[in-house]
């Protein structure tokens, strides 16, 4: 998968569990959490062997699956990003940790962890009886994506504690992640409104960016029928700018919640929208000062991404 993203192809992903012969639980369930990572994830067996797909299991393999989907779908959005941007500009989706970290010689043989862009880390258990996984986190600001608190560890191997029914993700700081609430499709999941995971670097910035179509059509990017923003965080402010807006009217999304990681442990008290109007908003916001995560909801302000807007947080 990391070799054919090299070579140019990138939608990629073996068959979940295997093709051939029984899988096994363990290794079934372990790929499950590996393969909703596959750009191409699908689990699919031959003609003749035993179901292996989650819910053929029993109901800790079904729930583990159903949460390691979840995030999948969580973040296609961002996996979007990824995919547009090789269309445009020849880059990978799936990526050995050596294509972001290159003088860092320590990431020039690692085939058991990967990134999807520049930004979220793959620590996936590969063996029998695996519950720690012995990986590296390159030199750059991590967080756990799972409780969104940095994890002060960088250029260094880590003992990273997998559950059964745990994947280590990271999400690398300096970065911005779009993401919405998975529904039963995509179809119901396009109408949520869109988040985003501002993950703050050393310097607290960070930067991004958001692709969309209108989920059907071919070629929306040869068409300009398609919306590409970019976004940016810088001393306590997220602005937006579009770079290109080629959507109709049924295809609009709007700002849902913008979770800030890094933010600080003095508290946040105000967080203000202004939209394209120059209109001021007032958001809501809440502000956990333990992992210093702070969220603020732009949901109710029915803010169009097709449309700049800025954000600014303070403290109090």
């Amino acid at each position: 998968m990391l070799e054919f993203s090299l070579f140019g192809i990138s939608y990629t992903g073996a068959d979940i569990c295997g093709f051939f012969n029984p899988a096994e639980y363990e290794m079934c369930l372990r790929w499950m959490q590996l393969g909703a990572f596959y750009p191409y994830s699908r689990n699919h067996n031959g003609k003749g062997n035993p179901r292996q797909d989650p819910v053929s299991w029993d109901e800790t393999f079904t729930e583990a699956s159903r949460d390691v989907l979840n995030i999948r779908y969580t973040l296609l959005p961002y996996l979007y990003v990824l995919m547009f941007e090789s269309h445009t500009k020849g880059s990978t989706v799936v990526r050995p940790l050596l294509h972001e970290f290159v003088k860092d010689k320590a990431t020039w043989d690692i085939h058991t962890q990967f990134l999807w862009g520049p930004a979220l880390l793959i620590s996936p258990a590969l063996g029998p009886g695996v519950t720690v996984v012995e990986g590296y986190l390159p030199n750059a600001r991590w967080y756990d994506y799972h409780t969104a608190k940095d994890v002060n560890m960088r250029a260094t191997k880590v003992s990273m504690i997998t559950p059964l029914n745990h994947i280590n993700l990271h999400v690398r700081g300096g970065y911005i992640l779009p993401w919405q609430k998975p529904e039963n499709n995509t179809f119901y999941s396009r109408k949520n409104p869109l988040g985003l995971i501002v993950a703050l670097s050393d310097s607290g910035t960070a930067q991004g960016s958001f692709f969309w179509d209108d989920g059907e059509g071919i070629d929306t990017v040869g068409r300009n029928q398609y919306l590409h923003t970019t976004f940016s965080a810088e001393g306590k402010t997220l602005s937006s700018v579009v770079v290109h807006h080629g959507l109709v009217a049924a295809d609009y999304v709007n700002l849902g919640l913008v979770k800030v990681w890094g933010a600080g442990t003095v508290k946040v008290t105000e967080a203000t929208l202004t939209d394209y109007e120059g209109v001021l908003h007032s958001l809501y916001v809440q502000h956990n000062t333990d992992t210093e995560e702070l969220i603020i909801d732009a949901t109710s302000k029915d803010v169009p991404l097709h449309l700049p807007f800025s954000i600014i947080w303070r403290t109090g």
